[in-house]
């Protein structure tokens, strides 16, 4: 315990003195009884010796020591026993006494004129928390020594940097700058009684980027760096946030940010909770974050965080100090059945659609955003499909990261590893520089605007226009989704080239942990438990490849099965000019293309049990310009058309001039979407009238 005359000279960053009973006896409880024992057992070992030598060793031994401390010091607030705080103090001496850069060594190459980095701030921060748990044992020397260390080697490098225009200074959309500033916060509240004029400096730049960066994700809670990022980035706030309140009493927690945060994640995560989804450098097995939600559940009484932070831990040894400090047992646990299953997140241009909250559930992310974007791949218009419980349209996730991974696109970072358009086997654009918010355009012109979502029973509609990012090639990369609930996804991409002399190859690429082979009905990607069936409705004389020797780095180098689908005249140049479907044997293509400039890909996709069939028979409906499907199981008739010229249209039953329908006709009742229409009916019944174009939704009693 603190002794009597403790005063608070060293602030009590996390509120451990102030609640110190409640801890020890949250500690003890069912909950976290085992984590601590595992924890305080692990804690009997001196600090490491300073290797030598390799920069790479050194750095994990600079991350590690203050960790150390962090630790022992924890475990001196919950048992009291000194050799749990003579420890702490000998770890905070070893860093003391070695001069060692607070960088990373890869930092040191690509920021040489940033005097700091995520390692910087995070050393401070592990020294600052331990030291003011050993505070009231601790002699003077250390709390001078350790003092120091944070103020000259941690806050002061983090705010000189951010005044000399560092990125994380200003990247209000990047993981950096939250643990930069959550940093620079804990050592200005740490310097209050002894420097309060630079105290006061550097709490004023922590908390005023910290309060921009709320503002930006308020909206919805989401994030733009994938499901790790967004808890490394979120996490570092809530620190900041916790540390502020205890030590000034300034409640940052009513912010809205903390009230829409805990309805991000859920809709990235898998429906069995083995992962969330791994676009981008995102992670690629496992959930972590139980602390964050249980922080969130607390200070917030948010009963969906309550539940998430308590599912995490019931799946996964993911306990640490944070849960025993923030965990309220009195917040009751939400109910995630009662959320939507399906959720637009228009603020970083994701759309997430489930079938239903069980653990067999399909699933289908879509990823919209920009290629400037930190953690980005150069996948705009890409999606994941998981049912079952396997990962049947997966990405190759996060690459082994070097200076080469930051500075050149990597395989795995590549368009063509991604469930994307690929047009001559070339990339996506992507910017020589990063957005700093979440505006699609502030970077260039390399990103997919989400748009034209639609939700009734039984359909869910939405556009991804990544125009922009095919820029050099394409003057159209419109992508449409169509999910018809529970297990069927019709995708429709609408491309339009710049006028060339070369024919355009295009390759619509599909990527699965399962293997694949070719069926009756096209393709299928088959697993233990599920198979996607792909149906590739138009082009109708499409052909395709299977490209093998992929991996996911993150899954110890799992094969990434990969089909590529393509018109039947991809790369034929050494075909005979007598019968060959290229148009540079023929003297016409001097002046005139042989192909039209516009091509559309629609293919059905089915995620299914294995061994099931699937419920609908598909037949291709076309007049004009509009192409779509219809779909019939039964009773059940189901009409999709993509009629993005606008005609006046007659087919598959259905009379419209929207630029997107779709009908399904129950014997019940009749389920109906529409984009930009005026009209709409089925087998001459009218569902909808206007007077100008609208996008909405219906639905009626069958007639008769």
């Amino acid at each position: 315990m603190p002794p009597d005359d403790y005063t608070g000279d060293c602030p009590d960053l996390w509120g451990v003195w102030q609640n110190l009973e409640a801890i020890r006896e949250k500690s003890l409880s069912p909950m976290f009884a085992p984590w601590r024992e595992k924890f305080l057992a692990g804690l009997d070992q001196p600090p490491a010796p300073r290797p030598t030598g390799d920069d790479e060793q050194i750095w994990e031994w600079l991350m590690a020591t203050p960790r150390l401390a962090l630790d022992n010091a924890f475990g001196y607030v919950l048992t009291e026993e000194q050799r749990y705080a003579t420890r702490a103090a000998q770890a905070l001496n070893a860093i003391y006494t070695d001069q060692s850069c607070w960088l990373h060594p890869e930092s040191l190459v690509m920021y040489p004129h940033d005097p700091a980095d995520l390692t910087t701030a995070r050393v401070t921060q592990d020294c600052a928390s331990a030291l003011s748990w050993i505070w009231p044992v601790a002699d003077n020397d250390v709390r001078r020594d350790v003092l120091e260390l944070i103020v000259e080697r941690g806050g002061r490098p983090i705010y000189e940097g951010a005044l000399k225009g560092c990125w994380w200074g200003s990247a209000l959309n990047s993981n950096w700058t939250s643990i930069m500033n959550s940093g620079l916060g804990v050592a200005a509240l740490m310097l209050q009684s002894s420097d309060p004029e630079t105290a006061a400096l550097w709490l004023d730049q922590a908390r005023t980027t910290i309060v921009k960066m709320l503002a930006l994700a308020a909206e919805e809670g989401a994030g733009v760096e994938g499901a790790g990022y967004w808890l490394g980035c979120f996490g570092a706030i809530q620190d900041f946030t916790e540390v502020l309140y205890n030590v000034t009493g300034e409640d940052l927690y009513t912010h809205p940010f903390w009230h829409h945060c805990s309805r991000f994640l859920p809709y990235l995560t898998l429906p069995d909770m083995s992962a969330r989804v791994n676009y981008g450098d995102a992670g690629y097995q496992g959930m972590r974050g139980s602390a964050f939600f249980h922080a969130v559940a607390a200070r917030v009484r948010d009963p969906l965080a309550q539940w998430y932070g308590n599912e995490i831990l019931r799946r996964y040894e993911d306990a640490n100090w944070q849960n025993v400090v923030y965990y309220d047992p009195d917040v009751p646990e939400g109910d995630i059945t009662a959320e939507p299953t399906c959720r637009f997140f228009s603020s970083v241009h994701l759309a997430s659609f489930r079938s239903a909250w069980d653990p067999d559930a399909v699933f289908m992310l879509f990823k919209g955003g920009s290629n400037t974007w930190s953690h980005c791949h150069l996948d705009l218009n890409s999606f994941f499909i998981t049912a079952y419980g396997e990962r049947l349209a997966t990405e190759p996730g996060a690459g082994h990261y070097s200076i080469d991974y930051w500075r050149s696109i990597q395989p795995v970072a590549s368009t063509a590893w991604h469930n994307c358009i690929v047009v001559d086997g070339a990339h996506q654009r992507v910017a020589p520089q990063y957005s700093m918010s979440y505006d699609l355009e502030e970077g260039g012109d390399c990103y997919s605007r989400l748009s034209d979502h639609l939700s009734s029973d039984g359909i869910e509609m939405i556009r991804g226009d990544a125009t922009s990012a095919y820029g050099d090639t394409l003057e159209r990369a419109w992508r449409d989704i169509v999910y018809l609930k529970p297990d069927v996804f019709v995708i429709y991409d609408d491309l339009v080239t710049h006028p060339v002399r070369a024919q355009r190859n295009f390759e619509w690429m599909l990527h699965s942990e399962c293997p694949m082979s070719d069926i009756d009905s096209g393709i299928e990607a088959k697993g233990e438990r599920a198979r996607l069936l792909i149906q590739p409705i138009f082009p109708r004389d499409w052909e395709h490849k299977y490209i093998e020797g992929k991996t996911i780095p993150s899954a110890d180098n799992k094969p990434l099965h990969c089909v590529s689908i393509r018109q039947f005249w991809h790369h034929k140049p050494n075909s005979s000019p007598n019968h060959s479907p290229y148009p540079h044997w023929d003297p016409r293509g001097d002046a005139q293309p042989l192909f039209p400039r516009d091509y559309q890909y629609l293919v059905v996709l089915s995620a299914l049990p294995t061994g099931a069939e699937p419920r609908f028979d598909a037949e291709a409906i076309e007049q004009h310009n509009a192409k779509g499907i219809y779909l019939q199981s039964g009773e059940e008739k189901i009409v999709v058309i993509f009629n993005h010229g606008a005609d006046v249209i007659d087919m598959g039953g259905v009379q419209s001039d929207a630029e997107k329908i779709v009908v399904r006709a129950r014997p019940s009742h009749i389920s109906w979407a529409l984009v930009r229409g005026t009209l709409l009916s089925y087998e001459d019944h009218v569902l909808f009238e206007g007077q100008a174009p609208t996008s909405r939704t219906g639905e009626r009693s069958t007639p008769g």
